[in-house]
């Protein structure tokens, strides 16, 4: 396979948030995860035009570096969480994940803030595709008051917030096949870096929200360094059989969007036009100090919503 010049170049910016439950969100982002609030703000005419008239203030919460959680208020009070029902691991734009310390101490800061968890801190295997050895990760997995999902794993590697849980790394894009990874990387430029297989055991299964009797390989791509790009969470196609998918919509509640630095915008446009992946919009959502950056909105294969900045 021939990998085109990347289009994603940084590290993650944004994941977005539709929430009817504003006070309770906030809460939940700076109690139970200990995030500040950043930035408070109204999306523009230009941004309610585009992505919903329903929607209203944003904030935008992390810490003084990283990626932020952009959390956007929407007046549908009725509706339900996009992923409803899902797996964290179901196709789509499916989990935001963020790293810690310590598991499971984050897992009872979250606890003691009255909000719930789909699986307690466990530990699990897994086998590289090449020749870097076999590991254990200790992961829990949480869900927010919009129906968010959210895969925290401990990690000596990242910078300890208190007794909170890091920015998020990246927003998780599950996909059914190898086909659909490699127009990943045919598309966007995104090479794999890291390939391994979680193996099929009851922890692994319950903390990822696989059925019981599933197998699958869990694909990092980006460019340069593992920490730059997107991540790819690929099933094994012979158990991906009665997964589902959950396209991103900004009418429903959790997450919308992940937001990336690009390049290259231009010849992007040209690749996702051949690709038949829908252009939505050359305005984007609030990040850091841009209320109302320039950026290439589009709709990848399972339905995800990705904002690459100009």
């Amino acid at each position: 396979m021939i990998f085109n010049k990347p289009h994603i170049v940084g590290a993650l910016q944004a994941v977005t948030v539709i929430t009817n439950s504003w006070a309770q969100s906030i809460r939940f982002y700076t109690e139970a995860l200990g995030y500040k609030i950043i930035e408070r703000g109204e999306l523009t005419h230009i941004q309610k035009k585009t992505f919903g008239r329903h929607l209203g203030k944003f904030a935008l919460l992390g810490y003084e570096e990283g990626s932020v959680v952009r959390l956007i208020e929407t007046s549908n009070i009725g509706a339900l969480p996009n992923r409803i029902g899902a797996h964290p691991w179901d196709n789509g734009l499916a989990v935001i994940e963020a790293c810690t310390t310590d598991v499971e101490r984050a897992y009872w800061k979250v606890l003691r803030a009255r909000f719930g968890a789909i699986a307690p801190p466990g530990e699990f295997d897994f086998e590289p595709l090449g020749k870097q050895p076999t590991g254990v990760l200790k992961s829990a997995a949480f869900i927010g008051p919009s129906g968010e999902q959210l895969l925290v794993t401990q990690t000596q590697d990242c910078v300890e917030n208190g007794e909170g849980i890091n920015a998020p790394t990246t927003a998780v894009i599950s996909v059914t096949t190898h086909e659909l990874q490699s127009m990943y990387a045919e598309v966007l430029g995104s090479v794999p870096i890291n390939d391994f297989r979680i193996k099929p055991l009851g922890k692994a299964n319950n903390i990822l929200g696989a059925p019981s009797e599933a197998g699958f390989e869990m694909c990092l791509m980006g460019y340069d360094t593992p920490c730059v790009g997107l991540v790819q969470h690929v099933y094994a196609e012979d158990s991906c059989t009665t997964l589902q998918t959950y396209p991103c919509d900004f009418l429903k509640t959790g997450v919308a969007s992940a937001c990336w630095q690009g390049q290259d915008l231009t010849l992007l446009r040209l690749k996702l036009q051949e690709a038949n992946w829908q252009i939505l919009s050359e305005v984007g959502l609030p990040i850091r100090g841009n209320p109302e950056p320039e950026a290439l909105v589009f709709q990848g294969p399972v339905g995800e919503i990705l904002e690459l900045l100009a």
